[in-house]
């Protein structure tokens, strides 16, 4: 008999229950009789293994996302830019640089950066919240999504979420003790942001108008503080930014202006909502949690616009980045999505616990940590099914055959080739199993691109029905190099995916082929 079911009139039984009540005593008295620094590094751990086990199950039956590939070509050089802003690269080029280029090594990567931000959210929390509040924020930001589910793919926009943390974390500091090495670390850490993507610029928007709202808006201003940040922020960011007005950064510019849109205003206005219908769903569960404790009018009044400035700043800091995307999205209309609220929510638990009129105990934390508990365990049993949903979904261009494809390539060419062409939902997953390889930056046909294969070797992969594509790789044949045409399957748990098939093409070392087209 299942403990999960309830009696005729909905109510939980009475051995759930008592197994619940138990559970939570043990979690009050784990609270009670730990440190609270050795209880956020086991919570951390714990957390790092989790979700560790869950992306290890739920992609078993995938390939590394393109996504990852794309970081690794960045990495194989260093630069101040690239189609993104830089820190995407530098950092998978420090971890890859240590570790091996395996699925597990890229999983890793993605919930040590999270579990560092949930690090650095925990001092950001602690110096506003007491223990218990606190660590309620902690495990209810367990139950927004950005934090775990969808935070497979260490990209853009997880990167910036440990950063934009710590750039709270000390605006807040400065604003409130005027210290240099706090403001400095501030201005720092905003640049930092920026450097994963620039829509930490809505940050910057938030900590601005912050900085002159409150009534210790003229003390600030009066200090050393905001113009430290500031020379923080700008030493930090000179790089980049000579990068963006040289020649190098025109193709960040034009990636960043093709997130624009042409759109009516219609449009642009149900595109904001549900940007916004996006972003509350995200935190759902935190919005549950406060309301289990059934908070008053006075209570709810007291979230919205609180009594203290410190919590004042916290909500302009909350709301405005949060909001300021929705409006701009109606005057410039652009491909905004709630998914790039990845780093918004640190201060969401200083915004929704930090009130007076809601007490919160070691019981309050222990019943949330039997949620977090519980939504763990879900998704843990779910994991399998989401891998064999994936498995039947073949056709992802985002997770395709993308090792099956690299294997037979090097089996073809007998010696690994250093250039790649092709179609574009096949090879843009490549480098992650073809370390040594690289796009080629020219039609393959043209003399330049002759040149180069005759030298360094071309791998041309086609999808089968990309006529383009599949003439180039003819064409090729036709002046002696390598070609197969090969179908792909994959198996988890006895199911077998759909079938997809290529067309592999290898022009080996030292060859040169016709040229066709100029």
């Amino acid at each position: 008999m299942s403990m999960a079911r309830r009696d005729a009139t909905g109510r939980m039984r009475p051995e759930v229950a008592d197994f619940a009540h138990r559970l939570v005593q043990v979690g009050e008295r784990l609270i009670a009789g730990n440190a609270e620094g050795t209880i956020v590094l086991l919570v951390l751990l714990a957390y790092i293994a989790v979700w560790m086990l869950f992306w290890t199950v739920s992609t078993a039956s995938v390939d590394v996302h393109v996504d990852a590939d794309e970081a690794l070509i960045w990495a194989q050089h260093f630069a101040f830019g690239y189609k993104h802003p830089p820190m995407t690269g530098w950092l998978f080029a420090l971890w890859f640089a240590v570790l091996p280029r395996q699925q597990w090594a890229v999983d890793l990567l993605s919930v040590t950066t999270l579990a560092v931000a949930l690090a650095v959210t925990w001092r950001l929390l602690r110096d506003h919240l007491d223990k218990n509040r606190a660590l309620l924020g902690l495990l209810a930001l367990f139950l927004v999504p950005l934090y775990d589910v969808k935070a497979e793919v260490l990209n853009a926009n997880t990167v910036t979420v440990p950063f934009w943390a710590a750039t709270l974390l000390f605006y807040l500091r400065a604003r409130r003790g005027l210290g240099v090495l706090d403001a400095s670390l501030a201005g720092a850490f905003a640049s930092l942001t920026m450097l994963g993507k620039y829509w930490a610029v809505f940050l910057l928007a938030g900590m601005a108008v912050a900085s002159v709202v409150g009534p210790g808006a003229r003390r600030f201003w009066r200090s050393p503080a905001p113009y430290v940040m500031a020379a923080g922020a700008a030493v930090v960011i000179a790089p980049h930014v000579w990068w963006l007005v040289s020649e190098r950064g025109d193709g960040s510019i034009q990636f960043a202006a093709s997130v624009a849109i042409h759109a009516s205003f219609g449009d642009a206005l149900r595109r904001s909502v549900f940007y916004l219908i996006g972003a509350a769903a995200y935190i759902a569960g935190p919005l549950i949690v406060l309301s289990a404790w059934r908070p008053s009018r006075a209570a709810l009044a007291d979230i919205v616009w609180p009594a203290d400035e410190d919590r004042r700043q916290a909500v302009v800091l909350l709301l405005v980045p949060l909001l300021l995307p929705a409006l701009v999205n109606l005057a410039i209309p652009y491909r905004l999505t709630a998914a790039w609220t990845f780093p918004n929510w640190a201060l969401l638990p200083v915004v929704l616990y930090a009130s007076h009129y809601i007490i919160i105990d070691e019981r309050a934390v222990a019943r949330a940590g039997l949620a977090v508990l519980a939504m763990i365990f879900a998704m843990l049993i779910a994991s399998p099914v989401i891998a064999c949903v994936r498995l039947m979904n073949s056709r992802d261009e985002n997770r395709t055959h993308f090792r099956q494809v690299a294997e037979m390539a090097d089996s073809l060419a007998g010696k690994p080739t250093q250039l790649f062409w092709g179609s574009a939902d096949i090879t843009s997953g490549l480098p992650f199993y073809l370390p040594q390889a690289r796009p080629i930056p020219v039609d393959p046909l043209s003399v330049e691109g002759r040149a180069a294969s005759s030298i360094h070797g071309l791998l041309v992969v086609c999808l089968i029905g990309d006529a383009p594509c599949q003439e180039t790789g003819k064409t090729l044949a036709n002046a002696g190099a390598r070609s197969i045409t090969a179908t792909f399957e994959r198996s988890f748990l006895g199911l077998t995916s759909p079938p997809r098939s290529y067309q592999i093409t290898v022009v080996p070392l030292a060859q040169t082929p016709a040229r066709t087209t100029e």
